[in-house]
């Protein structure tokens, strides 16, 4: 419930204020091209996402 009214709010400023959507636009497009043109911050970013995964693949030896 708590995200449909999120959504509605966005929608309610979109809607009283056109131009916010492209402006918010024109400030993220160019700060995600420039961070997907970075291999190293790309590169990280998949290992961080990565991380959660490998550790429950990956127990650790139990020792008697």
């Amino acid at each position: 419930m708590k995200k449909l009214i999120w959504i509605l709010v966005a929608v309610a400023l979109l809607l009283l204020f056109p131009g916010l959507g492209s402006a918010i636009a024109a400030t993220v497009t160019p700060v995600i091209t420039w961070i997907a043109s970075q291999p190293l911050l790309v590169g990280f970013g998949l290992g961080a996402a990565a991380m959660p995964h490998l550790r429950k693949a990956v127990q650790p030896a139990k020792h008697a």
